[in-house]
């Protein structure tokens, strides 16, 4: 090449490496507000919104009228988001597809996929409605589903500059801010959403009289901010804290500094004042994944690394300490857990730990109780009361304590009957069977003084107490707070339904909600509703099925080695390779987090939208090393 022709290439790329440097600094980019706001907004969104629930839910959960404070508020919010991204799209569509390479193609085709078996999923559902709508207290439907692949698509395409970057940290800052101070009183006891001024806030007038009370699961010494559960919290925390320590770690300016830090330790309280054991998990990952990404800087400078890492430990310590304990309360049973996976527990059979092996209902009108000693004790319903005979027909005496009937005999001592209502509006009588006084086993009584064994509600009936098909798991139960047995049962629903799932957000329509005596070893109740898997990958198998999930995890791959090419262990990093990295780790806290815990409208908002930052940015920083500065405009080729 003549000394001309590279003297006008140097220009060209002066040039363009000039329009670049404004466009990644000051531009303002209006496309890219409706993303800010639905980073900003949708995770606080609170509202009461009164649930007409499916009638196949509401067989399952007892209830056909639900108030969800969380989710269904979040989800419209969501859905009008998607609507909106649409029309600006429609709209803007030469600007927004500018960026054109074959990364971008991968990561559309990855998403489509997804998008495609997600509707034939809803749309094959036993349950569509439900599946195309959401749960009454979830509300992550398909539509919500494909609401984020258009939140994904939206913020790769409309990223531009660092102002884009700069906001998308403010925003994620308000929801971090303004959960930590709530959550802050819910720590406390003082939980500020079960307040009469919150409910003018956040019920409409005309619903006052339908609400009486708000519960929520709220204890003091857990926090949960505006995300519905503290899983969920512990979940955002491990996005938020990565996204913010990076940064903050490599800030220069005193401001930007002092606000991230800020931010930092706020998403820390978050996730420790949560107590979500997948938070910590989630937060361990992305620290693993930083110190390779970082290794270079680290073991050049090992003693800052190691005086750093012992000033958090101490100040840790030190927290934990001034809260008694509570702050990593849950660590211990972190590692216990961690410990009982590797431990052979094959041979331990619940069932032959169980006060009773046993119960059912015999000739139509007699309770059938079998206990752990093959003790026998038959309860007749006759004239509206029981007659209680042991095995070999003799009487057993029965008297009343604390509005049940307890019975003397040693060998029934544990057992108790008491009489409810039951069904939908009440308009049932039932029996009530307690064990250690809690009832844990439920009997409609039908007409001509039938006995039918039911679910608490008395809405579905229960014919057998057989065990369900399992696998894996076995004398692990009740490993990760009962999710050893949610799995167990989960995975062998896999095998029928592989192809499409079972359709978005109906899980619970297809546990087997039967197997009492499995749920009373792992819960210690009989009547608990098990209504997610507890792990978003087992979650988007069962409900879009196994190639959806394929897709899913393709994109994430897709994004994780992409990330790793760019960024790991190098000597020295630009800004947009820190923001880069930062974004990366965030993902990674939430995927880890995700082995223990389910996508949520409440927090998956949010990591859609930096998800599609994250790919944005890697694009640049890959343009930049491949082919230099070039405007937006310019396909990447390689």
């Amino acid at each position: 090449m003549s000394s001309k022709k590279k003297a006008i290439a140097a220009k060209k790329n002066s040039k363009k490496a000039e329009a670049t440097s404004v466009l990644l600094s000051s531009d303002r980019n209006r496309l890219f507000l409706p993303v800010l706001l639905a980073l900003a907004v949708i995770p606080l969104t609170v509202h009461m919104t009164i649930v007409s629930v499916d009638p196949n839910e509401a067989k399952i959960i007892g209830t056909d009228t639900y108030g969800d404070l969380f989710s269904q508020c979040k989800a419209w919010l969501l859905f009008l988001t998607g609507i909106i991204l649409l029309a600006v799209s429609a709209f803007n569509y030469k600007k927004i597809l500018k960026k054109q390479s074959r990364i971008y193609t991968a990561y559309l085709a990855a998403g489509g996929v997804f998008l495609l078996f997600t509707l034939l999923s809803a749309c094959f559902s036993q349950y569509s409605s439900i599946a195309f709508w959401g749960a009454h207290d979830r509300a992550e439907g398909a539509l919500i589903l494909c609401c984020y692949i258009l939140l994904l698509f939206y913020t790769m395409y409309a990223y531009r500059t660092e102002r884009d970057c700069r906001n998308l940290f403010i925003a994620l800052g308000i929801v971090v801010t303004v959960s930590s101070f709530l959550g802050s009183f819910q720590y406390f006891g003082h939980d500020l959403f079960q307040t009469d001024f919150s409910k003018l806030l956040t019920v409409f007038p005309w619903d006052f009289d339908r609400i009486k009370k708000i519960s929520l699961q709220s204890s003091s010494g857990r926090l949960y901010g505006t995300f519905y559960h503290w899983d969920y919290a512990g979940s955002f925390a491990a996005i938020a804290a990565p996204v913010f320590f990076v940064p903050a770690l490599f800030a220069k300016n005193l401001r930007a500094r002092l606000a991230l830090w800020s931010m930092a330790l706020l998403s820390v309280w978050l996730l420790l004042g949560s107590t979500s054991r997948a938070g910590i998990v989630g937060v361990v990952f992305a620290l693993i994944f930083g110190i390779v990404f970082f290794w270079k800087i680290l073991t050049e400078h090992w003693k800052i690394s190691l005086s750093a890492f012992a000033f958090v430990m101490i100040a840790l310590i030190g927290v934990n300490t001034v809260s008694h304990g509570k702050i990593f309360s849950r660590i211990p049973s972190l590692l216990s857990d961690v410990s009982a996976v590797f431990q052979n527990s094959s041979g331990n059979d619940y069932l032959s730990q169980l006060p009773v092996k046993d119960i059912s209902v015999k000739n139509g009108g007699t309770i059938e109780i079998v206990t752990q000693n093959n003790d026998v004790l038959n309860a007749a319903l006759k004239q509206n009361s029981l007659d209680l005979k042991d095995g070999s027909g003799r009487s057993v005496s029965i008297q009343m304590q604390n509005g049940l009937s307890a019975i003397t005999d040693p060998r029934f001592q544990r057992i108790g009957f008491g009489l409810t209502m039951m069904g939908l509006d009440q308009e049932f009588p039932g029996i009530a069977v307690s064990i250690d006084g809690q009832p844990q086993f439920f009997f409609r009584i039908d007409s001509g003084d039938k006995l039918q064994m039911t679910n608490s509600a008395g809405t579905v009936d229960i014919d057998s107490l057989k065990t369900p098909p399992t696998f894996g798991f076995k004398g692990k139960e009740k490993l990760g707070s009962a999710r050893g047995y949610i799995w167990s049962r989960a995975l062998p629903m896999a095998s029928e339904r592989l192809l499409l799932g079972a359709g978005p957000d109906t899980f619970e329509l297809y546990f087997p909600q039967n197997d009492l005596l499995g749920k009373y070893w792992a819960y210690g109740t009989a009547n608990m509703l098990v209504d997610k898997p507890h792990n978003l990958y087992l979650q988007t198998l069962l409900g879009e099925g196994g190639v959806a999930l394929a897709a899913f995890l393709a994109m994430m791959l897709l994004y994780l080695i992409d990330s790793f090419r760019l960024y790991a262990m190098k000597r020295e990093y630009q800004k947009n390779q820190i923001r880069g990295i930062a974004l990366c780790l965030g993902i990674v806290g939430y995927l880890f987090a995700g082995l223990f815990n389910d996508s949520v409208v409440s927090v998956a908002p949010a990591f859609w939208i930096l998800l599609g930052a994250g790919i944005a940015i890697n694009f640049q920083n890959r343009r930049e090393l491949s082919n230099g500065p070039a405007d937006d405009g310019e396909k990447e080729t390689d």
